[in-house]
């Protein structure tokens, strides 16, 4: 198949959409399809380069009229990735999408949240009505996303994956080492950073054991976390990365004992999943879109709020066994979320597509009907 790829983000910036759109069109096209990326990312971008080598073919593009200069003759399938508002990707997705060709939406946010701005930005572009297939990358993100569309709307579910080996044992701490949590995220407001460093301040008050906490990034509230980590005396406690590699994100990942994420607004929660995958026992929120991967009690704990998260790393610092038979099951057991699981699940959705455009224009608007 000759899949067309439409994304405001992508490589060389690092954040959950950019990896997951470069990951899904390698993975596509080491299958054997032949894939292009359109994108309005410049290829240095974010302090990074990207030559732009490898089985896919990457097209940046400065502006929505270059984008509408595509010829979507050339392509057997359109897959657009948005997230709250997406400037290029939208606009000129709603224009391709009537030129005929097959068109899958996956929205990559929450858009419950932002009130109807996301709603109101696709149907200012002609987005919303346009005839496409949308889809969402978990059940809550579907959910938050049919509420913002035409009634009767249908939304699939079109997961993440992450290919992450599980590491070779479960790191085994006496009573007097540390248990050591990790998160790893962009240090943005979105993805609270600030209340984790609340939190972890609580747990190591209320634990019999030492405990330490690595953040795994960067972003514009690093200068403000770390102050307030010095403020607190906590700088033998916690310390942050900045910005690193897949490889040695791994490499912390599968020397630490327990995963945190705090953030609410999660639609998926890549990152959590790569720390499932490598063996840790995960900490988040129930109403993100980590319940997809994450069984309470089975694959981590789920909680309904910040301090019941608290009480849950509280759980796991203080019993060991309860960490360790999380640990060995998430070691033991692989992630439902593979890419073979990931690429059906796009198979049955493009197919879809294809049948809808193929339809009189009639049945075409009613996505809803089945």
């Amino acid at each position: 198949m000759r899949i067309l790829h439409l994304s405001d983000h992508y490589a060389p910036v690092l954040g959950g959409i950019e990896t997951h759109v470069a990951a899904l069109a390698r993975e596509q096209a080491l299958r054997g399809d032949e894939v292009t990326v359109l994108t309005s990312t410049p290829a240095t971008a974010d302090g990074r380069h990207s030559d732009d080598t490898g089985p896919v073919t990457v097209r940046r593009v400065a502006s929505v009229r270059a984008g509408l200069a595509t010829d979507v003759a050339s392509f057997d399938l359109l897959h657009v990735h948005v997230s709250v508002v997406a400037p290029f990707s939208a606009p000129v997705a709603a224009v391709l999408a009537r030129r005929g060709i097959p068109t899958v939406v996956t929205v990559h946010s929450l858009w419950g949240g932002m009130g109807p701005v996301p709603g109101v930005a696709a149907g200012l572009v002609g987005l919303r009505t346009a005839p496409v297939s949308w889809t969402a990358v978990s059940l809550v993100a579907a959910e938050q996303l049919r509420a913002q569309l035409p009634a009767g709307t249908a939304v699939e579910v079109l997961p993440n994956a992450v290919d992450v080996p599980a590491r070779a044992a479960t790191p085994a701490r006496s009573p007097e080492e540390p248990v050591r949590l990790v998160s790893t995220m962009r240090l943005a407001r979105r993805k609270r950073p600030m209340p984790l460093l609340r939190m972890f301040d609580l747990v190591r008050r209320a634990v019999d054991r030492p405990v330490r906490l690595t953040v795994v990034g960067d972003g514009p509230l690093r200068p403000r976390f770390e102050e307030r980590v010095r403020r607190h005396r906590l700088e033998d406690l916690v310390s942050v990365t900045g910005r690193v590699e897949p490889v040695d994100v791994h490499r912390v990942l599968a020397g630490s004992d327990v995963y945190v994420a705090p953030a609410v607004l999660e639609s998926f929660g890549l990152a959590a999943l790569e720390a499932r995958a490598v063996g840790l026992p995960v900490v988040g929120h129930a109403a993100s879109g980590m319940a997809d991967f994450i069984v309470h009690g089975v694959d981590g704990l789920l909680c309904v709020d910040d301090q019941a998260m608290v009480d849950a790393l509280v759980d796991l610092v203080d019993s060991p066994p309860l960490r360790r038979r999380i640990a060995e099951h998430n070691r033991a057991v692989p992630a439902a979320m593979t890419w073979e699981h990931t690429l059906r699940c796009h198979e049955v959705a493009y197919a879809r597509a294809v049948v809808l455009t193929r339809q009189p224009l009639g049945p075409l608007v009613r996505l809803g009907e089945r």
